[in-house]
């Protein structure tokens, strides 16, 4: 499996590959994310870049 992010090859263990959980796991600031919002059902996201858009969406909290 590739990341939709950095393209690099992961492991299934190594990646966030549903949407729909990554929805209810996080918040409606991740949701609205670029990268999440055009993850489609096949695309997966390394935990290393869903760590990074975390750290994104954390940076512009109010």
């Amino acid at each position: 499996m590739n990341c939709i992010v950095c393209s690099k090859k992961k492991e299934d263990f190594a990646v966030w590959s549903n949407k729909i959980v990554i929805s209810a796991t996080y918040d409606s600031q991740v949701q609205d994310h670029g990268v999440i919002r055009k993850l489609s059902v096949d695309d997966v996201i390394c935990h290393d870049c869903m760590q990074k858009i975390l750290d994104e969406v954390d940076k512009t909290r109010v």
